[in-house]
């Protein structure tokens, strides 16, 4: 009788929305974000300058100035994922970092 009940309990609580799960929490920024968050490095990456040489088109983009970003630098990120993964802003100027992957970043609360 008590495993039944057990048994019960638990399936009232799955059908309530309430789950016991050990999943690790995921990155808030989903692919395709158009909205800007705020993230800290955690490793040194790459940022690279989007340039459209003049009378080629958006699709011919190349990548020019590459620099480092160093580790536990704070930035404005987002994620449009029409011409490359990963774009922010620093100083009015339009930065990319060219890798597919969110482990190079942590949100900020």
């Amino acid at each position: 009788m008590k495993k039944i009940v057990t048994l019960m309990v638990l399936i009232c609580l799955t059908f309530a929305g309430y789950s016991i799960s050990t999943v690790q929490p995921v990155q808030a920024i989903s692919k395709y974000s158009e909205k800007w968050h705020t993230v800290r490095t955690t490793e040194k990456v790459y940022r690279y300058k989007p340039y459209v040489p003049k009378g080629d088109y958006m699709y011919q983009m190349k990548f020019i100035h590459k620099t480092t970003i160093k580790k536990g630098t704070y930035l404005r990120l987002r994620c449009p994922g029409t011409h490359y993964p990963w774009q922010f802003v620093i100083r009015g100027h339009y930065w990319t970092v060219l890798r597919n992957d969110a482990r190079w970043f942590r949100n900020v609360r």
